[in-house]
C-alpha cells in the first residue's frame, strides 16, 4: 500500500512537471510577461540575459531546498527538488529542440488563461502530496515552520506583487503587468478549485430545546449523524442544546421545514467547502 502511495505521488510529480514546462515555455514564453513567483524572476532572467530559465529555476532553488532540508519534512524536500529538477531539465530540452510556442499576435490573452490554468493546477498537485514548486513556496514553508501564526500568505502575495512590478522595468509594457496580474488571479483560482475537494456540504448549528425529537428527524428522515453540545442561554442562562451536522445541499429545505415543527429551535447554517471522513452522499450508504 505504501509502495503504491509513493508511486502515485511520483506519477503526479512528473505530470506536475509537465505542466509546468508546458505552461512555461509554449505560453509564457512567447507572450512576453512574467508569471508570479520564482517563475517570474527566471523569466526575466531569460529575457535580460538570455539564460534559459530551467537553469535559473535550479540555480535559486537547489540552495533554498538545502536550507529547508535542516527545516521542513524530508518528503516536502524530496517532491519538491524532484519536480524542480524535472521541470527544469523539461525547459531546457524544449528549447534545445525548439518546441512549439504558441504565438498569436492578435490574441496574446490565451497564453495568459492557458498558463494561469496550467501553473495553478500544477501547484495544487504538489501540494496535494505534501511537496511544491519550489522558490517561494520553500521560503514560505521555512518561515511557517518557524513562525506558525505568522500570516504568510499576505507576504507571499506582497512578493509576487513586487515581483511584477519589477517585470515593467524588463518589458517596458504596461500590457505584460496587466497580464501578469491576470495570470496570478486565474493561477490562485486554479490552484484553489484543485485544492478543494470535489463535495461539498452545509454545516448546520441547530440550538433547541428538544435535541431527542430532533435526533430521531435527523438520523431517520435525512439519514445523517450529529453531534450534541450542552449550552446556554446568555441572556436566560437557561440550558439549551447544540445540535451539529452536515447534509447535503438539497436537503436544506427539508431541515428547515423540520425545525419548524418544534418551538424555541434555531437554527444557522454555512457552506463546508471540504468535507473528508465519513459523511452521507448517496442514499445506500450507511449511517454512522
Amino acid at each position: 500500500m505504501k509502495a503504491l502511495r509513493i508511486a502515485t505521488d511520483i506519477l503526479i510529480t512528473i505530470v506536475a512537471a509537465i505542466l509546468s514546462a508546458i505552461g512555461l515555455y509554449t505560453f509564457v514564453n512567447p507572450a512576453n510577461f512574467a508569471p508570479s513567483g520564482i517563475d517570474g524572476i527566471a523569466m526575466m532572467t531569460q529575457e535580460l540575459f538570455g539564460i534559459n530559465m530551467g537553469y535559473v529555476s535550479l540555480i535559486i532553488n537547489i540552495p533554498l531546498l538545502v536550507i529547508a532540508w535542516f527545516f521542513i519534512s524530508k518528503k516536502y524536500v524530496t517532491y519538491t527538488f524532484f519536480f524542480t529538477v524535472l521541470s527544469s531539465v523539461m525547459l531546457v530540452v524544449m528549447e534545445k529542440i525548439n518546441m512549439y510556442e504558441y504565438v498569436s499576435p492578435t490574441n496574446t490573452w490565451i497564453a495568459v488563461f492557458a498558463s494561469g490554468i496550467m501553473l495553478g493546477v500544477r501547484t495544487a498537485m504538489m501540494l496535494k502530496i505534501g511537496g511544491s514548486t519550489g522558490g517561494i513556496d520553500i521560503i514560505a514553508s521555512i518561515f511557517q515552520k518557524k513562525k506558525p501564526y505568522l500570516n504568510i500568505e499576505s507576504l507571499i502575495s506582497l512578493f509576487c506583487y513586487i515581483i511584477i512590478g519589477v517585470s515593467f522595468f524588463v518589458y517596458r509594457n504596461i500590457e505584460s503587468v496587466i497580464m501578469s496580474v491576470v495570470q496570478m488571479l486565474i493561477f490562485n483560482i486554479a490552484m484553489n478549485y484543485i485544492l478543494k475537494t470535489t463535495r461539498s456540504a452545509v454545516e448546520v448549528k441547530i440550538i433547541t430545546d428538544q435535541p431527542e425529537k430532533l435526533r430521531e428527524e435527523i438520523l431517520v428522515n435525512l439519514k445523517h449523524g450529529a453531534t450534541t453540545i450542552k449550552c446556554s442561554g446568555m441572556y436566560t442562562g437557561n440550558e439549551k442544546t447544540m445540535i451539529v451536522t452536515l447534509i447535503n445541499l438539497h436537503q436544506m429545505s427539508e431541515l428547515v421545514k423540520i425545525s419548524k415543527k418544534y418551538d424555541n429551535t434555531f437554527l444557522y447554517f454555512g457552506d463546508a467547502n471540504g468535507v473528508w471522513g465519513n459523511f452521507r452522499w448517496n442514499k445506500n450508504d450507511a449511517v454512522k
